[in-house]
């Protein structure tokens, strides 16, 4: 079945997708061209300690691009620079250390803000990604 592809574009993402791509260094099947296209059919994202303060996972690529899409007008990536891709002893998971400048709708300027990141990957696509993203910081 072919997706709906206006559903899951997210230019709005993509120098995260990029960079992606990038640092997971061929982990990630080709093709994956918006957030949606990272992870797997069930793939969840966690994000324990989001300033909304619930931490519910999302929890499939549906889910996903409902969040991405709403998003969109709200959060733009402008860079994101991967320092560090850690192995661990489970072959399919690593540890990320990365930065964005992003900006947001109800802020004024450019942001930037770290995370570390666990991410399961499971036949080229992330089954599970758990974000731990620091504060907001204004550039300047």
């Amino acid at each position: 079945m072919e997706r709906d592809r206006s559903r899951t574009e997210t230019p709005h993402f993509a120098a995260a997708v990029n960079a992606f791509v990038s640092a997971l260094d061929g982990r990630i099947a080709p093709g994956a061209t918006s957030f949606p296209d990272l992870f797997a059919d069930d793939g969840v994202i966690e994000v324990p300690f989001d300033g909304a303060g619930d931490g519910a996972p999302i929890v499939g690529r549906p889910a996903i691009e409902t969040m991405a899409g709403s998003l969109e007008g709200f959060l733009w990536f402008d860079e994101v620079t991967f320092h560090s891709v850690l192995a661990t002893a489970d072959p399919s998971r690593v540890v990320c250390e990365y930065e964005a400048v992003l900006r947001r709708a109800d802020r004024d300027g450019p942001l930037r803000r770290r995370y570390v990141a666990v991410l399961t990957l499971r036949e080229g696509r992330i089954a599970h990604l758990r974000e731990y993203g620091g504060p907001f910081i204004p550039l300047g």
